[in-house]
């Protein structure tokens, strides 16, 4: 008990002062209640397959270890940490293994912040649903392994569709929630429908193959500076609709709308 407290203080007292400069986003059902998450035992995993970003599904099974966000800057003065986003527990931390050139190198302060967060494993649910509450979603990692081997840590920034967050409940490619005032959530695109294609293209219930229509279709309505795209939605009911999603006026704007 003491321990689970322990975390949530430390988790409250990074998250506050965060919240107060940039606030997570706000999301139909909200974000922190509908990621499916899983408990068993010490260990944090998903119910079902849900995407994350355009290349990263996470799988019941994989362990989830830690969320964060970076507080040190990288030199140029920003936090990406493209360097960081993969590898193994030694070259996560400092990106300065034998192949590794200086170019490579993480600033000595962000590896060193780096390896407390890969140091740390959140062995409750709640630890995740209250992060996914309080962190800034466009700036928050989940650190994950994937398989078995818990030297192989994985770190992944959130990036949505549109506004779409989507998983793969009951075997079906779903909407699990929409973020406000996104491009989705003008399109009329609810909770709990059924993703049947997008641009024309099948999604055949599987959760890949929406990430790659999805890719595809973007690119090839900003290639042919079309004014929206379409998305075939199916309700419980089992009547299907097609919602219009507008492309944004540019492809670099923020979390949900374009990337």
């Amino acid at each position: 008990m003491l321990h689970r407290l322990f975390l949530f203080a430390v988790a409250i007292a990074i998250a506050a002062p965060l919240h107060a400069q940039n606030d997570p986003v706000k999301m139909t059902p909200e974000f922190a209640l509908t990621f499916p998450l899983a408990q068993n035992g010490t260990t944090v995993s998903v119910k079902y397959p849900v995407l994350i970003n355009p290349d990263t599904i996470i799988q019941p099974g994989m362990t989830l270890r830690v969320m964060y966000i970076l507080h040190t800057a990288n030199a140029d003065g920003s936090s990406d940490l493209i360097l960081a986003h993969k590898g193994n527990m030694e070259s996560s931390y400092a990106r300065a293994g034998a192949a590794a050139s200086e170019k490579n190198k993480l600033p000595p302060e962000v590896a060193h912040e780096l390896e407390g967060y890969r140091r740390t494993i959140w062995e409750v649910a709640n630890n995740f649903i209250l992060a996914m509450a309080q962190y800034p979603t466009d700036q928050m990692h989940l650190i994950y392994v994937p398989g078995t081997d818990t030297r192989d840590l994985h770190d992944e920034r959130f990036s949505f569709f549109d506004g779409l967050m989507v998983g793969l409940p009951d075997g079906k490619v779903t909407v699990l929630a929409v973020e406000k005032d996104s491009y989705a959530d003008h399109a009329g695109i609810k909770a709990g429908e059924e993703i049947v294609s997008v641009g024309g293209i099948p999604v055949q219930n599987n959760i890949a193959t929406f990430a790659t229509a999805f890719s595809a279709t973007k690119k090839a309505s900003k290639e042919n500076e079309t004014s929206s795209y379409p998305i075939v939605l199916r309700s419980g009911k089992g009547e299907t609709r097609t919602a219009n999603i507008s492309m944004p006026p540019s492809l670099k704007g923020g979390l949900m709308n374009g990337f």
